[in-house]
């Protein structure tokens, strides 16, 4: 004997020992509920349509667990508006095994042992994943209190083995142009002519000079 309920919206198909997940609902694991809304029951060839329900039928499941079903992403985007959103969904559900299904004065039940082993069955823990591993912080000087270096090109320049005032004090003009160059064209356009005479001095720790050429480069730009 098989039937055909709706909850939570939809419709599921189903007979007596199956296990299955629907829309989630107020009941407690271990709690038998009554499915009512029966749109159909058949047995071997003969199938009792409702109208919209089947007066008369009844499907019984003992609710066997609650959790919540695997993400869903959502992705919007807009062209040329710059816009894009990022969601995330997980849908409660409830987990039930259908113990009966009555109709007409017939009944398929399942046998007591088998809704006991569903219903004391442990539910396996779940396994922690291991945290993702950190990347190593770059070690060095701080490259982006030269003018005209920001955090990116910072990572390019350490990526390179230049981590210090000193080494990009060293680096060549040509050097430079070449690492910004390799890392594409929104990199290429920088001008690295000055960094090398900053470079120098920040490594002999001349700040105040440094800051006041920066003002006077900056002052002469405008």
């Amino acid at each position: 004997m098989f039937a055909v309920v709706k909850t939570g919206g939809k419709q599921y198909r189903l007979s007596v020992g199956e296990k299955l997940k629907i829309e989630q609902i107020a009941a407690e694991p271990g709690q038998v509920v009554a499915l009512a809304e029966v749109l159909a029951v058949g047995s071997g060839e003969t199938i009792t349509l409702g109208t919209p329900v089947v007066a008369g039928a009844a499907v019984h499941a003992t609710v066997l667990s609650h959790g919540r079903g695997d993400k869903v992403r959502i992705f919007k985007m807009r062209r040329r508006k710059h816009y894009q959103k990022r969601q995330g969904h997980r849908q409660w559900y409830t987990e039930i095994f259908i113990s009966e299904i009555a109709f007409a004065g017939q009944s398929a039940k399942a046998s007591a042992p088998s809704v006991a082993a569903f219903v004391a069955a442990p539910v396996a823990a779940p396994v922690a994943k291991a945290a993702p591993a950190k990347k190593a912080a770059k070690v060095g000087d701080d490259l982006v209190i030269i003018e005209g270096i920001g955090p990116k090109i910072d990572g390019l320049f350490k990526d390179a083995g230049i981590t210090t005032f000193a080494q990009l004090a060293d680096t060549s003009v040509e050097k430079m142009k070449e690492i910004l160059t390799a890392a594409g064209p929104r990199y290429a356009v920088h001008n690295p002519t000055t960094w090398a005479e900053q470079a120098v001095l920040a490594r002999d720790g001349k700040m105040d000079e440094l800051k006041a050429w920066q003002e006077a480069n900056n002052a002469a730009k405008a």
